[in-house]
């Protein structure tokens, strides 16, 4: 569950104020994965590029609809099925969208608003640089098949000099991957606004 207490625990206790380590994407599904809905949120809206990758600033949960409407919080965050929420790190509802709602753009200027709200980090800059290096990974996978693909035809027959070759090929696919996963760690280095707290521990008491 998304607040790991349901409704009757959480009012036997006090509520401790938690941070979350990052925002949160609650997608409450519906129990028919045939409905019309899901199959055009699962097919088109969660295909658009800018929701793949605009996800990563986010914690993504899934929920059945009888969860949902256990939990303390999701159970009063919408009513139609399927629902995606947005939740900002202390569990505070910023949006939820039902209906019409859900849609790639809708989702995304949701993203948006809970980004700005709680990263430094700008959403859009992130999403097109993020995107752009995508890019050079599929080039740099090409670039790894076309290798192997050489490998396989020198060990069919042995050539000293095209052996040479795919070394150094190999050296430079190796030096452009360490290059690619430093770019992508610096992209993904998240910073939240003006504040020091630690996630909570939910292994907690």
């Amino acid at each position: 569950m998304t607040t790991g207490e349901s409704a009757d625990a959480a009012e036997a206790k006090p509520v401790r104020a938690t941070i979350a380590a990052k925002p949160m994407m609650v997608y409450v599904m519906s129990d028919d994965p045939t409905d019309s809905a899901t199959r055009k949120l699962d097919s088109v809206a969660f295909a658009k590029e800018q929701v793949g990758v605009g996800s990563k600033f986010f914690e993504c949960i899934k929920m059945t609809s009888g969860d949902a409407a256990q939990d303390r919080i999701t159970k009063d965050s919408g009513k139609q099925v399927p629902r995606i929420i947005f939740m900002k790190r202390d569990y505070t509802v910023v949006s939820v969208l039902e209906g019409n709602e859900l849609s790639g753009g809708g989702i995304v200027k949701a993203m948006q608003q809970v980004v700005r709200t709680e990263y430094v980090n700008n959403f859009d800059t992130m999403v097109r640089d993020y995107i752009s290096l995508l890019n050079d990974l599929d080039r740099l996978e090409s670039k790894k098949a076309a290798i192997e693909d050489q490998k396989r035809r020198v060990a069919e027959k042995a050539n000293k000099s095209k052996e040479k070759k795919i070394a150094r090929d190999e050296e430079e696919y190796k030096a452009e991957m360490e290059a690619f996963e430093a770019q992508e760690k610096k992209i993904l280095e998240f910073k939240f606004k003006g504040e020091n707290e630690k996630p909570a521990d939910d292994t907690e008491a």
